[in-house]
């Protein structure tokens, strides 16, 4: 739980940074994190509730934004 807050200021940081000084060149950074922290809560869900369905959907929701992260790092 203390490694999914911190991944969510962690993200909510880098975005507000990003909107006021309008200097996105940290997003894939700041879609990293959101990959670990989307990882995460699918790990909790699925040990929560067994249910697999959303354990599923949430890995393949990180997996993906783990993919444009690392597209965007090297695009740039």
């Amino acid at each position: 739980m203390l490694f999914q807050i911190i991944f969510a200021i962690l993200v909510m940081l880098i975005g507000i940074f990003g909107k006021v000084t309008e200097n996105y060149n940290f997003q894939p950074l700041m879609l990293m994190f959101m990959s670990v922290m989307l990882l995460i809560i699918g790990l909790r869900e699925y040990k929560r509730s067994q249910n697999l369905l959303w354990g599923i959907f949430y890995l393949c929701t990180s997996l993906f934004i783990l993919f444009v992260a690392i597209e965007g790092i090297m695009i740039n």
